[in-house]
């Protein structure tokens, strides 16, 4: 979906990579350094895709749009997290041989 790229690109990736100072890339585990990205990306594209759910797919306007959208993301999160943790992360990592 060219809506996800580019909000990866341009809003949730720069604002992961500020975000990521919880972790020390010199003194941590490679795994919890994967699991923080993971779990920032999850955080922050969970909210914009489901905003972008329901314009294009359940065309919410109007003065339902801030509840739907509320709705719609306490509904995708969970299985966004862990489609994330467990399948679409390793799953790329093992694709392009960044595999812990």
């Amino acid at each position: 979906c060219v809506a996800a790229f580019l909000l990866d690109t341009f809003i949730a990736g720069p604002l992961a990579k500020k975000s990521i100072q919880i972790v020390n890339p010199k003194e941590d585990k490679p795994i919890f350094i994967i699991l923080a990205i993971s779990v920032l990306s999850v955080w922050l594209m969970c909210p914009m895709m489901s905003f972008v759910a329901i314009v294009l797919i359940k065309r919410a306007f109007g003065t339902q749009i801030i509840s739907v959208w509320i709705q719609t993301t306490v509904i995708n999160f969970p299985i966004a997290f862990f489609w994330q943790l467990f399948v679409a992360g390793p799953l790329v990592r093992t694709i392009f041989g960044k595999n812990v």
